[in-house]
């Protein structure tokens, strides 16, 4: 069986997304889904990891609406809200059209409050779940959080690396580092794409905490629920986790030493058998 990454185009809903796949089509479908600093996108997120899943999951990475290579609405939305849900809608349109009445999700960040949106919205869609320094709780924003939705203020690559670098616990021991810099700052400044992650930045300022999934719909989920956080997150803090862990009726917390916000690029060796564990396979 091939574990090699292919890129393709299909349509989800009313518009068509990018989507990286791996696997045999046959093996459980597992999505996975990035997060929303600037310039992510799938490939950012999950190249490095999707090689090893793809031994067991049928695995789907697209890029969300508003990043990476994803068609965009003809009206962009004005608020954080428009937003989810325009990739709410992406996402089970994304399954439509590939047939799959249900998957399992790893959601990274926004990633992670999207999953949750989704489940509230289509829990009969998905399977088991895990969430990885998700936002969608009630927190104090970080330090580097506000620099990261206010990085459009000052767009140069020194703050840029400055910025990824506050996304892992030791720089030094990411080797990849400074590539998924360069790679990422030449996505956020594309002419194209800054026009519209400007205006859905400006939106996340504005009304991230609208993101919140409240405690009753947390605790109505009935979805197998891993939760992994870096302990040395510096974007996302652990309250965030704790919080779904108190509300969530079937959650488990994993807390990942010498890691920041990239559990799967600095801990890939404790998150690969967690995720294998909890989905199967």
């Amino acid at each position: 069986m091939s574990t090699s990454i292919v890129e393709k185009t299909i349509q989800s809903g009313a518009l068509a997304s990018h989507v990286l796949l791996a696997g045999d089509p046959k093996a459980p479908p597992a999505i996975l889904l990035h997060g929303a600093g600037p310039g992510a996108t799938a490939a950012s997120n999950w190249t490095r990891c999707m090689p090893d899943l793809a031994k067991h999951y049928y695995v789907i990475a697209p890029d969300l609406t508003g990043f990476g290579q994803t068609e965009l609405p003809a009206e962009l939305p004005r608020h954080i809200l428009g937003w989810i849900g325009a990739r709410v809608e992406q996402l089970l349109g994304l399954m439509d059209t590939m047939g799959l009445e249900r998957a399992h999700v790893v959601g990274n960040s926004m990633g992670g409050a999207l999953t949750l949106h989704m489940l509230v919205q289509a829990r009969e869609r998905f399977d088991k779940v895990l969430l990885m320094g998700a936002i969608g709780a009630p927190h104090h924003w970080t330090y580097e959080m506000h620099r990261l939705l206010a990085f459009y203020d000052d767009p140069r690559i020194a703050r840029y690396r400055e910025m990824m670098h506050s996304f892992v616990h030791d720089p030094a021991a990411v080797p990849e580092l400074e590539n998924i810099v360069q790679t990422r700052f030449a996505t956020a400044t594309d002419p194209k794409i800054r026009a519209v992650q400007e205006n859905m930045f400006a939106a996340m300022r504005d009304g991230m905490d609208q993101l919140i999934v409240p405690q009753i719909a947390l605790s109505r989920l009935p979805h197998e629920v891993c939760i992994v956080h870096g302990r040395q997150d510096r974007i996302v803090p652990l309250e965030t986790s704790l919080y779904f862990l108190q509300h969530l009726k079937n959650a488990e917390l994993h807390v990942l030493d010498r890691c920041g916000h990239w559990a799967q690029t600095q801990r890939w060796d404790a998150m690969y058998p967690l995720i294998v564990k909890h989905f199967g396979g």
